[in-house]
């Protein structure tokens, strides 16, 4: 009788479009023009921190994969020619949409300071925006080398290098902080991240799963984290009904063999909206204070 039961959910998952977390990882929008401030969103942050004429810069660079070349889109915001004394931030957005939809959450981190020392970098992964070619969770790590090694490039110090990663950003992020990629990141901002394919699996099917039952991707944030010594910045919603707090976020914070952690739970925050509930300044102040901690 529980075999029976268990073989036909087992099939239902397997045929449920609904349970299809690799097209779940990966949901870019492409773009021809990226709109920025002018791009339309319901979480907008007061037009005072929109971008003044000279501080966005757009380029590009060259990202190879597995043999295969794609041209990968960026947008600095700072000045490029104090950047090798300036505090960088490299932004590793999430999975959905284009560079277009984080600026916002871009600008408040390029506030930080009033804006003083500070840089910021957002990116297109493959596939996203205007950047060329179709993503996989490894070529994001790619992709994520190729933007350091820019940095590297403009006279970024490691010193003064951070690195902050929204959602699913935060495999590339995880992943920089442990790997030579020319360039170690001081310090470790994770948005809302992923904890491991296995809890996507779960937490999508309610059964002890497998991740690979369900996708062909490797990520395991809860043991990755186990070998990056950063200081760590958490911030997570309380009410985020994507990647939940107690799967995903809490484990990987527990995981983390960091002196100093900061962790920030945002009371009815959901997964796409936390530094906004959260608010503008007291969202500012929380990288500021992890910052020169």
């Amino acid at each position: 009788m529980w075999n029976k039961m268990i073989l036909l959910i087992v099939g239902i998952l397997v045929f449920s479009s609904c349970l299809d977390l690799s097209s779940n990882l990966f949901n870019p929008t492409p773009t021809e023009e990226y709109l920025y401030d002018a791009f339309e969103t319901s979480l907008r942050i007061d037009t005072s921190y929109n971008i003044l004429p000279g501080e966005l810069h757009e380029f590009s660079v060259k990202s190879t994969f597995e043999g295969v070349e794609e041209t990968i889109f960026g947008a600095y915001l700072g000045d490029l020619n104090t950047m090798s004394t300036d505090t960088v931030i490299l932004y590793c957005h999430g999975n959905a949409l284009n560079m277009d939809v984080y600026h916002e959450r871009v600008k408040m981190l390029y506030n930080v300071f009033g804006k003083s020392g500070i840089g910021v970098l957002n990116f297109d992964y493959r596939g996203f925006g205007k950047s060329s070619g179709s993503t996989t969770t490894e070529s994001l790590k790619a992709d994520t080398k190729a933007m350091i090694e820019w940095l590297m490039n403009q006279g970024v110090q490691e010193q003064n290098f951070f690195i902050y990663g929204f959602s699913l950003g935060s495999i590339p992020a995880v992943h920089a902080c442990h790997t030579n990629q020319g360039m170690i990141p001081r310090k470790l901002f994770l948005e809302a991240p992923i904890g491991s394919i296995d809890a996507m699996a779960e937490d999508g099917s309610g059964l002890s799963l497998k991740g690979s039952f369900f996708a062909d991707a490797d990520v395991d944030n809860i043991r990755d984290i186990e070998n990056v010594n950063q200081d760590l910045y958490w911030i997570h919603g309380l009410d985020d009904d994507f990647l939940s707090l107690q799967t995903h976020g809490r484990p990987i914070f527990e995981n983390s063999p960091a002196v100093y952690k900061s962790p920030i739970l945002v009371e009815n925050g959901n997964h796409g909206d936390t530094p906004f509930i959260l608010g503008v300044e007291r969202y500012i102040e929380t990288i500021e204070e992890f910052l020169i901690n």
